[in-house]
């Protein structure tokens, strides 16, 4: 009679099970580039392992208050696209310098706004 090594089995098993059932489903992270293709306006934030530049986020989303866009996350560390949707093609031109005003040279993470005619800015240069 040999009843331990079945108990040690089945505890074995018992907890097999426990922790693949546990264990939540990985959500892939969604692209940049899920962003709509028809977005007239987009500013994305991406990060270099420590997080966005927030206090250019935190600024350009004040500078948008009263414009509608959409978020669109896409990171671990508050990667973020937004899509801005201007009234008129002057009022985007005018955004369009106004949000690469406030980026700084030396940003925490990859900053860029571009338009849906191809325009577009980075920062820091070259990125």
């Amino acid at each position: 009679m040999r009843p331990l090594p079945v108990l040690a089995a089945a505890i074995a098993a018992a907890l097999l099970t426990a922790c693949t059932a546990a264990t939540p489903p990985v959500k892939p992270v969604p692209a940049p580039d899920q962003v709509p293709q028809d977005c007239p306006l987009t500013v994305t934030f991406a990060s270099y392992a420590m997080g966005i530049d927030r206090e250019t986020h935190d600024a350009v989303e004040r500078l948008l208050t009263g414009v509608p866009y959409d978020r669109h996350p896409w990171g671990r560390e508050g990667e973020v696209t937004l899509c801005v949707h201007p009234r008129t093609a002057a009022e985007k031109d005018v955004l369009l310098g106004k949000i690469q005003s406030l980026f700084p040279s030396r940003p925490r993470g990859p900053l860029s706004v571009s338009t849906s005619e191809g325009r577009a800015f980075r920062a820091p240069a070259g990125e």
